[in-house]
């Protein structure tokens, strides 16, 4: 193979490399053009650094610190010829500039930032090197641009002897970072620093500060800070947009005595905004304050302002919350003129207002009303239908909204279910409950939830179906939920009606396994069947042991429950003993003593009275002198002498008069 170059013809091998690098021509251009450019950098690199060794001897790497450079131009300051009358006092202010800049320079450029506190004070002091500076640091180190501040006004900054553009510049860019990274209680440091020791705060400022406090979410830190820069009488805040983020942030933060004012101060700035109106109307919401939501609404038709169905139905639901039915029907018809604004919330909001009062009419008549307008019914207008049918106990109505919602197609959910199982559990029909709940179990796939089973078990138990209220329990943690106290206490109460104690300990204890906390109302259910069992040694032990080992602070009332309980069984000195439980927990009060002493002298146990007050008075409680007077008189008229002499003896450390009561009559 040949190859022919200016004009001469190669073979061989070296014809097939010159072909090759003919092909290669321009890769090998840019290998040549490169390595040129390389040698001419390293040739200007190393007469630079010759050229800074022979400028600095002392430090033959060339390089020169921060430090070095500062002293070095303070130093030559002096040794500038003067020219063109400049003195020396300026040739020394060029070279701090140079100073400045250096240290500068070399702080931004160093991976390791030099440390606040090595910084030197004059330059510290210094506004044009200061504002700079913080500013640069604000936008990525907050923190380090706040420490610069700080160590400036350690070292003497004076901000009233600062221009004020450097002035505003510099709080301008550290109260918003702060504010940015949510160390807002650095802000306000920051802003009293400047109204105490500064020109005092401008409106820009408060501006800047109030709207990104409240762009992020920080509303009670604006409110504040409008506290701590309103001390200042000069400032006068004009900008509308500042009392609107006050007034939204009085009503996030609920601060609601706060909000008339904003309002004012911002209808003085000029016509409120929808936002600021439906702000001020959320506030007439929280408060139900009818007559001024309905002011404010009139307001913002005159103004010609957007009124949206959202303000709408906040007036209307404000109407509803004020028991003010019939000025929200009015809203109502006011809407449907308008046209667009009413919606099936509107609806429901009335709806529920009628239901509040009591009038069912009124809800149906609603109901067909909104039909007429076109407006689908949702699961909530099925919802307040059948809450207000088994309110007024009308099963029958809501057994035909449950039909009618069903064959309009509504979508079912539980809580639909569970008040129609209400329904039915309120009235005692527990077969009707229990048929809804095989349905919405099996038919529709609608899992019932704790609320649902709860009732069930309730009624099952009230109606002594204790096995089903049973199987209740079992299908409840089939579906992975948990039972809580008021379930067990339902169950319990189901055992106290069927007289079924040993059931009874053992749900109790699966209670406790299961790490259910009783409360006193457990303690009352137990009491209450061991009285009926006539199991009032295990009753005593329970009160004595359970509530402190499972963490309950016992109610008095518990001790009072279980002494009538002894006292209806004629059992006084077990009634005396659980009296004596009562005092070591509490003092009882006067009623708990005229309940137990009443039902001494009813049942004719006089000593056991006597014994309960001659306790009291020992413990200084409080009995009233018309139960210890009714306990002496019996014993009288039984002719008990010891009574009568312990009564009078307990009565006398109570303080109580004994005058007109003669020594007993003696008989034979």
């Amino acid at each position: 193979m040949s190859t022919t170059v200016f004009g001469f013809e190669f073979d061989g091998a070296i014809g097939v490399l010159l072909q090759a690098a003919r092909a290669t021509r321009v890769e090998l251009t840019f290998v040549v053009v490169f390595g040129f450019l390389w040698l001419a950098g390293r040739h200007v690199e190393t007469a630079f650094a010759k050229g800074r060794r022979g400028t600095n001897k002392k430090d033959p790497s060339g390089n020169m610190s921060a430090t070095k450079w500062r002293r070095q131009a303070v130093t030559s300051s002096g040794d500038v010829p003067e020219r063109s009358g400049r003195s020396q006092s300026t040739a020394a202010t060029r070279s701090s500039f140079r100073d400045r800049a250096a240290m500068r320079t070399a702080d931004r450029g160093s991976a390791t930032p030099m440390p606040v506190a090595s910084i030197d004070p004059s330059l510290l002091c210094d506004p044009t090197w200061l504002v700079n500076e913080v500013v640069h640091m604000c936008r990525t180190q907050v923190q380090r641009a706040l420490d610069i501040y700080h160590a400036a006004m350690k070292a003497g900054l004076s901000l009233r002897d600062m221009p004020q553009s450097d002035c505003r510049n510099l709080f301008m860019a550290l109260v918003t970072s702060a504010i940015r990274v949510g160390q807002t209680d650095e802000a306000l440091r920051l802003l009293q620093d400047l109204r105490e020791r500064g020109p005092g705060v401008t409106a820009a400022l408060l501006a800047s500060a109030t709207k990104l406090c409240t762009a992020k979410q920080h509303f009670r830190e604006c409110l504040a800070i409008y506290d701590n820069v309103s001390m200042d009488p000069d400032l006068d805040i004009e900008d509308k947009s500042v009392w609107s983020c006050l007034l939204f942030c009085a009503v996030e933060a609920g601060c609601h005595p706060r909000c008339r004012f904003f309002f004012e101060r911002l209808k003085a700035c000029g016509i409120p905004s929808p936002k600021d109106y439906g702000n001020m109307i959320r506030f007439a919401s929280m408060n139900a304050e009818c007559e001024l939501a309905l002011a404010l609404l009139q307001e913002m038709r005159e103004a010609g302002a957007s009124v949206d169905s959202v303000v709408y139905n906040t007036v209307l639901a404000t109407c509803v919350t004020a028991d003010r039915v019939e000025e929200a029907r009015t809203l109502l018809g006011e809407m449907e003129a308008v046209g667009g604004v009413a919606d099936v919330i509107t609806y429901n909001t009335l709806a529920k207002g009628y239901a509040k009062a009591g009038r069912m009419d009124r809800c149906f008549e609603l109901y067909e009303h909104m039909l007429a307008q076109e407006i689908k019914p949702s699961q909530v207008t099925y919802g307040i239908l059948l809450d207000c049918c088994i309110n007024e106990n009308k099963v029958l109505k809501a057994a035909e909204v449950f039909d009618r919602m069903t064959k309009e197609g509504c979508v079912m959910n539980t809580v639909l279910y569970t008040t129609l199982i209400k329904g039915f559990a309120r009235a005692g029909q527990v077969d009707h409950a229990m048929h809804v709940y095989e349905q919405m179990r099996t038919g529709r796939s609608v899992p019932p939830d704790l609320i649902t089973f709860s009732i069930l078990i309730k009624a099952n138990c009230d109606a002594r179906r204790l096995g089903a209220a049973l199987q209740l329990l079992e299908a409840m943690l089939d579906f992975k939920l948990r039972p809580d106290e008021v379930v067990f206490n339902n169950l319990l109460g189901g055992c106290v009606k069927e007289s079924k104690a040993e059931l009874a300990k053992r749900l109790y204890e699966d209670m406790v396994a299961a790490g259910i906390r009783p409360s006193n109302a457990t303690f009352s259910i137990l009491i209450r069947l061991y009285a009926q069992c006539k199991l009032l040694d295990e009753a005593v032990e329970m009160l004595r042991r359970e509530p402190s080992a499972q963490g309950v602070s016992p109610e008095p009332r518990l001790f009072s429950q279980l002494a009538l309980c002894c006292l209806r069984e004629r059992q006084g000195r077990r009634a005396v003993e659980v009296y004596r439980l009562l005092l070591e927990h509490c003092s009882p009060t006067a009623a708990c003593h005229s309940s137990m002493l009443g039902m001494c002298v009813k049942l004719n146990m006089l000593d056991t009275g006597a014994e309960i007050l001659g306790l009291a008075a020992e413990a200084n409680g409080r009995v009233d002198a018309r139960d210890a007077q009714q306990l002496l008189e019996a014993a009288q008229r039984k002719r008990k002498t010891q009574c009568v002499e312990a009564c009078i003896a307990a009565m006398g450390r109570l303080g109580i008069p004994t005058a007109g009561t003669g020594p007993p009559a003696v008989g034979k």
